[in-house]
């Protein structure tokens, strides 16, 4: 991986940004995602969308799940961006698409009119759309037709052929969730909680049941029942617990009854806002909280943390992927189920 001093300064996107003046791309308010593709860009024709949990839950309980509703709010907010950045939650997701040219100085690029996920948020890549939709409300993949602009600085994956799409895409969506997961795993843990049986959730069980092996314990929590039943189904955890994660008193005597004790590693993978007081409460005083959910309010975990005396480590999750997607990968093709039940939730 390159160093800081040997990245070109127009690498880091501030050449797109048109709001404010000095930003880099996730922070601006507004980017220029017009041609023509720059020399350390790669120019892609944009299939579909794969929305973060946490925007694309807002954008159905805003529009009541009006799928109309929901392809002119993206509509909208593309339009007036220059990418996918939610402004309610500060989220976007990722993309697929096909290499339709290369910049020159582009470092180390996939070929022309390959398929490829790009593993960098929409909130710093370049987006133009001329259509969107149809809307599934059941899911965050969003088919449309659009032009984005990559850097060589946001990291893509080619695309799987021996997976489909949608287990794929949702893999390769939260692929950083099972890696952070395992390297926050140590000879000393015992317990590891996630919070949320949802695609991250599913693949952070598998990452703990692998790193953890027999003598360790790993615990659920989700407010669906479906969903707690899927995760033991799946032989991903030792239990699974029904609990609103957004009460933390209710959680909190939920894992007393179930005999849960504070846990080594709590990972927090929810879409709900007002689940990080919960999150803290449950951790032991010398554990660690990986924050990996776009809902979390870091303000709140930062100030929070006083409430519950806590001394945990308090960890924000990183959305850089530098293995591109290859664990999340590697753990579907070691729990086929797991892989079918993917599919069946992106569906």
């Amino acid at each position: 991986m390159s160093t800081a001093r040997e990245i070109p300064l127009e690498v880091y996107g501030a050449a797109r940004v048109l709001e404010p003046t000095g930003a880099l791309a996730q922070g601006a308010r507004r980017l220029d995602a017009a041609p023509p593709r720059r020399d350390f860009e790669i120019e892609l024709a944009v299939d579909t969308l794969c929305l973060d949990s946490t925007s694309f839950r807002q954008l159905v309980e805003f529009n009541g799940a009006r799928a109309e509703g929901i392809s002119q709010d993206i509509l909208r907010i593309v339009g007036e961006r220059g990418k996918m950045h939610n402004p309610v939650t500060d989220s976007g997701g990722i993309l697929s698409g096909t290499v339709r040219s290369i910049g020159s100085a582009y470092r180390d690029p996939p070929a022309l009119g390959q398929r490829v996920v790009s593993l960098g948020s929409l909130t710093l890549s370049p987006l133009s759309l001329e259509h969107v939709g149809p809307v599934d409300v059941a899911s965050p993949l969003v088919p449309v037709r659009g032009t984005a602009y990559l850097s060589w600085l946001i990291p893509w994956a080619p695309f799987p052929r021996d997976l489909p799409f949608e287990v794929a895409v949702a893999a390769l969506d939260v692929g950083n969730a099972p890696v952070q997961t395992r390297e926050l795993i140590s000879e000393r843990t015992r317990v590891v909680l996630i919070l949320g049986a949802g695609h991250a959730g599913l693949l952070a069980m598998a990452a703990a049941r692998e790193a953890l092996g027999a003598p360790g314990r790993v615990v659920v929590m989700d407010a669906s029942p479906s969903a707690c039943e899927l995760a033991v189904s799946l032989g991903l955890c030792d239990e699974a617990i029904v609990a609103d994660l957004r009460d933390p008193l209710g959680a909190l005597e939920q894992a007393r009854r179930h005999g849960v004790p504070p846990a080594d590693l709590t990972v927090v993978l929810v879409n709900a806002t007002h689940c990080e007081m919960t999150a803290m409460a449950l951790t032991g005083d010398e554990g660690t909280v990986l924050f990996f959910s776009m809902a979390t309010n870091f303000s709140r975990v930062a100030l929070g943390s006083e409430s519950v005396a806590t001394t945990a480590r308090l960890v924000i999750g990183s959305g850089y992927a530098a293995d591109r997607g290859d664990y999340a990968l590697m753990l579907l093709s070691r729990h086929p189920a797991l892989r079918d039940a993917l599919g069946a939730r992106s569906t």
